[in-house]
């Protein structure tokens, strides 16, 4: 990897929270996966995946399988035993060559690393992610609890139309939900994919836009330097209570961002908001135990 791993939107930020001198030349991204991630990946009965669809917009999905249907093979190299649904918007994208994000992530134990490259060889019933960068990131607003996938569906497997309320209802109850970004513009920008969590209502419709305080982290602005460069985004609500999946693709933009920590009305330090409007909204039926 270069000496430096993040780029020029990712540099913006930190330049304007002062925090630039003591991350150029990190090494806590890196370019293949690290000793013990392997370890970790086997554990996990659960992924979240990302990436663009055919007409560049982003989307992000959850895959399930039994334990070990994640594997490192090597350390340039990670397996997922199985495929999303081929209902589901992320599905057409997991082709060879195309981006993709990881973030496998233990919700009960409040675990997570991020796997981001390309989609190397894909079968009738797994792919394999050529990696490009990998990284651990802190516990830090994790809400624990056990995720587990039903053996009961009902309706169909994807909606594309969604009822409003129940749209808000799910925004407004969520004290988790993930977001992917990507890091150029266009569809063959590099992807990355995020968790996001905080109290249960931190993330608030505001018209036709969704605004959630972006609480103060590790200053590597991955995300949000993302958005710096490409507005692009996608959006995963888990609803905990009904066992759906809110899925939503549209564009963002940082508001509020002056280099200054403020706090936000839960009272926690936040370094501005983010506004996403949507274009698309999906829900994925019963896919969670509640």
């Amino acid at each position: 990897m270069d000496a430096d791993p993040f780029h020029a939107g990712e540099q913006e930020l930190q330049r304007l929270f002062a925090v630039r001198d003591q991350l150029a030349g990190s090494r806590a991204i890196q370019a293949s996966l690290p000793p013990g991630f392997a370890a970790f990946l086997e554990e996990l009965h659960y992924v979240v995946l990302a990436v663009p669809d055919r007409k560049g917009r982003i989307w992000v999905t959850l895959v399930f399988g039994r334990p070990g249907f994640l594997s490192a093979p090597n350390g340039l190299q990670m397996r997922v035993d199985a495929l999303p649904d081929p209902a589901d918007p992320v599905a057409p994208g997991i082709v060879e060559g195309a981006p993709i994000a990881v973030l496998a992530i233990d919700l009960a134990t409040r675990r997570r690393i991020r796997i981001n490259g390309r989609i190397g060889s894909v079968s009738s019933g797994d792919f394999v992610v050529d990696v490009r960068q990998a990284f651990g990131n802190c516990p830090q607003y994790i809400r624990p609890r056990d995720v587990e996938k039903t053996t009961v569906t009902t309706g169909a497997t994807v909606r594309t139309v969604v009822d409003t309320r129940a749209a808000q209802r799910v925004v407004a109850d969520a004290d988790t939900f993930f977001v992917a970004t990507r890091s150029s513009s266009g569809a063959g920008g590099d992807m990355d994919v995020s968790h996001r969590g905080g109290p249960a209502g931190f993330v608030r419709w505001d018209g036709d836009c969704l605004l959630w305080p972006e609480y103060r982290g590790n200053f590597y602005f991955n995300t949000l330097g993302n958005l710096l460069v490409d507005p692009a985004c996608g959006l995963l609500f888990p609803d905990f209570t009904t066992g759906e999946l809110l899925l939503l693709t549209g564009q963002a933009v940082l508001e509020g961002f002056d280099g200054r920590l403020r706090r936000s009305h839960d009272g926690i330090p936040m370094n501005g908001f983010v506004r996403f409007r949507p274009d698309v909204l999906m829900s994925r039926a019963a896919l969670l135990r509640p």
